[in-house]
């Protein structure tokens, strides 16, 4: 929760900044989390046509998992949920060109909320046992940081879209989930994902 805040505290501080200069401002939507029952928004602000600053955020809305089946002696079942800022800035190696290559850095910090039961499968030699089954749930506060890289292009004069990869990385150590291969918001199944962000120009050229 402290990072949370102190990133959000840095990035009000960044905006009313970049506001008071009159930026570009673009609203984004990056396709690919959904796939995921994930909601990704995105703000972008620029100045220059050779960098942008960005910040992302997004939602994951509670999705089944599980580390395991019942043919296991002990698995847990549930639901897991989340959310996520991320902050980050891209610099742009050919700014004039309608197919512009860009890479970037990025900060996130997320959130994970985990609920569900253990399930343990006794094995009797007389007769079939009853699963003993207890409540298991854990909160999981996410740092990662990594970096993007792609092209965009402009589609209309207002209209944009960024197709690249993404790679991100945990800081301090991957955490302990209940189930390891579930989408983690903010850094998703696996260190490497492509990117597909739809831009849209609010403000500015």
């Amino acid at each position: 929760m402290k990072t949370i805040s102190t990133l959000l505290v840095g990035f009000v501080l960044w905006s009313n900044a970049l506001l008071a200069q009159s930026p570009t401002t673009q609203i984004g939507l990056n396709a690919v989390p959904l796939l995921n029952r994930t909601l990704e928004l995105s703000a972008t602000w620029t100045k220059s046509p050779h960098h942008e600053f960005f910040a992302q955020g997004g939602y994951t809305f509670p999705t089944s998992s599980s580390n395991g089946n019942r043919f296991q002696d002990f698995y847990w079942e549930g639901t897991t949920r989340g959310a996520y800022l991320r902050l980050g800035a891209r610099a742009f190696f050919n700014p004039s060109d309608r197919f512009r290559l860009f890479l970037g850095f990025h900060i996130t910090n997320g959130y994970v909320k985990q609920a569900g039961k253990n399930t343990t499968v006794l094995n009797c030699l007389m007769a079939p046992c009853p699963a003993l089954e207890r409540e298991a749930q854990q909160d999981n506060y996410l740092l990662s940081a990594g970096f993007a890289g792609g092209v965009r292009t402009s589609i209309t004069q207002r209209l944009a879209v960024d197709l690249g990869m993404q790679f991100n990385s945990f800081v301090g150590g991957k955490p302990e989930l209940m189930g390891q291969d579930i989408y983690t918001p903010g850094y998703g199944r696996k260190p490497l994902q492509p990117v597909a962000t739809v831009h849209y120009t609010l403000k500015g050229r």
